[in-house]
């Protein structure tokens, strides 16, 4: 039975795919060859077939994880945030329901505005009404331009954010000798056994000669 990576432990996959592909070889046949898939693509099919390559490492990650085990307290309950209350919780999730519906609520009401506004100046000039629909009307698209705006920002400054956090997030929380040398040790057989013989079926590239 292949023995799958666990969801803590695919950024470490991830962090030694990188180490793999800036192996000079690797970096040299991506250069050289006009057909090769490029880095990206490269890194995409690696992390898609993330547990068959580690299978390549299944007894160096067997023993880590037994040690990790070994000096991991058993996981706690998720506790809020000390000083926030329930009330605070539900503003917390309030907020980015309100971001969404927002900029879809007012673009629909400045074109029900827009459309009636100038709908009705067409039937009458003169119309009060008429002017104060169109006003309405500019006014809700201003709102739904300026909060979809802000939104987008939002989701810029997250993507930046998780671009810029380091790939392995889960240090062991008890420093323990034997658990660093085995996570070593797994990602030293992921990275000879794995990750590099997969690029290098993908670009059909030669090891290097051993010394």
């Amino acid at each position: 039975m292949t023995l799958r990576l666990r969801p803590e432990d695919r950024a470490d996959f991830a962090w030694v795919l990188a180490l793999a592909l800036d192996v000079t070889e690797i970096r040299t046949a991506l250069a050289r060859s006009p057909v090769a898939p490029d880095t990206a693509r490269l890194r995409a099919g690696a992390l898609a077939e993330a547990d068959g390559i580690a299978a390549a490492a299944a007894d160096e990650y067997r023993t880590y994880l037994r040690a990790r085990a070994a000096v991991m307290p058993p996981p706690a309950p998720a506790a809020p945030p000390a000083g926030t209350s329930p009330t605070d919780r539900g503003a917390g999730a309030l907020l980015p329901a309100l971001g969404v519906l927002t900029p879809l609520v007012s673009a629909v009401a400045a074109a029900v505005f827009l459309l009636s506004g100038y709908g009705l100046r067409l039937a009458a000039p003169r119309s009060q009404a008429a002017t104060t629909l169109v006003t309405a009307g500019w006014v809700c698209a201003l709102v739904a331009a300026v909060s979809a705006g802000v939104g987008l920002c939002a989701l810029l400054v997250a993507a930046v954010r998780d671009r810029t956090r380091p790939p392995s997030e889960h240090p062991l929380p008890v420093r323990n000798p034997a658990a660093e040398r085995a996570r070593a040790a797994w990602h030293q057989a992921l990275l000879d056994r794995g990750l590099l013989p997969y690029l290098r079926g993908r670009l059909t590239v030669s090891p290097p000669p051993a010394d």
